[in-house]
């Protein structure tokens, strides 16, 4: 029989690979299963990076209340125990999420936070190179959106470093396209033609989660835009539809659509542009109809539990 321990594990990871999958909504109910036995065993350090994947879930679903809620959670539980080095999990989740909502200035200074904090402390909390990694690539990111392209240089070679020193090839996309980005805004548009056929060869080979590479390719459509290059947008474009339709995922098809609406505004094409509107009103139906059937899966599973735990007697 496993322990409690390895059933938070299980829990755990069942619900982090979830998240990959883009399977949010059952990676939640994992992950709070596993934060509840987390917290009966005072596990702090897996507590925390338990709650920081709950808090990312929340973010993927747009849920900006909530996933504030579990950071700033998160944030009190790390002064509260003492535990230093964690908070950066927190304030770089914050961080993403203002990037999302395109408020960069905002996003940098949850990065700094996130950055100070990893810098100062990371070492106690043993935290991994990957923490480094998503603050340098958030704050290039954010850098690049306020035209500060000193700075962004800064982090991208900063990342980049890392990424060479600890063999993170996951991570060649993110930094590709920011690259391209940064080299774009700096006058030199040779370089974003020079390096295209190896951005596409990374679009079309990345496992595309929501969680990591979404925002690589708004980036990366944005830049097309730019350059009133839009079939290669579209073609970007296509890559998340086509990955959604095959993952039969709703969240990325909304997604997808949502860069197709930005392309066809670029463009000046309103038939277009309204077919994609249309597109994402369907999407965002099938998404709330799905949901819906999830939570009365939910609670029909909670009512048979309760049934079965019931006495003969009073049934």
């Amino acid at each position: 029989m496993a322990s409690t321990q390895q059933l938070a594990k299980e829990y755990f990871e069942k619900g982090e690979q979830q998240i990959y999958n883009n399977d949010v909504q059952p990676a939640l109910d994992n992950l709070n299963l596993a934060l509840s036995i987390y917290e009966e065993l005072d596990d702090k350090r897996n507590y925390i990076l338990c709650l920081r994947l709950i808090a990312i879930a929340y973010s993927i679903m747009g849920y900006n209340s909530r996933m504030l809620s579990k950071c700033l959670m998160g944030i009190q539980y790390c002064d509260t125990n003492h535990i230093k080095g964690a908070k950066q999990f927190f304030y770089t989740t914050i961080c993403n999420r203002y990037m999302l909502l395109g408020d960069f200035d905002g996003a940098i200074n949850y990065g700094l936070m996130a950055k100070q904090d990893l810098e100062t402390h990371g070492k106690e909390f043993d935290v991994g190179p990957h923490a480094y990694m998503v603050v340098n690539l958030n704050l290039a990111y954010c850098y690049i959106h306020t035209m500060k392209y000193a700075e962004a240089d800064v982090h991208i070679q900063r990342a980049e470093a890392i990424a060479k020193k600890n063999d993170m090839t996951e991570h060649n996309f993110s930094i590709n396209v920011i690259k391209a980005r940064l080299h774009y805004c700096q006058g030199d548009t040779q370089y974003v033609y020079d390096h295209l056929g190896d951005l596409m060869v990374f679009v079309k080979a990345a496992t595309l989660t929501l969680h990591d590479y979404v925002q690589d390719l708004q980036m990366l459509i944005e830049t097309f835009c730019l350059m009133k290059d839009y079939e290669k947008a579209e073609e970007v474009a296509y890559t998340l539809e086509f990955s959604a339709e095959s993952s039969g995922n709703h969240l990325l098809r909304l997604e997808a659509t949502k860069l197709y609406m930005y392309i066809y505004k670029k463009m000046a094409n309103l038939e277009k542009y309204q077919s994609a509107c249309v597109a994402y009103a369907e999407c965002h139906m099938d998404y709330l109809d799905s949901q819906a059937q999830a939570r009365l899966r939910e609670m029909d599973t909670q009512i048979a539990l309760s049934i079965a735990d019931t006495p003969t007697d009073l049934l």
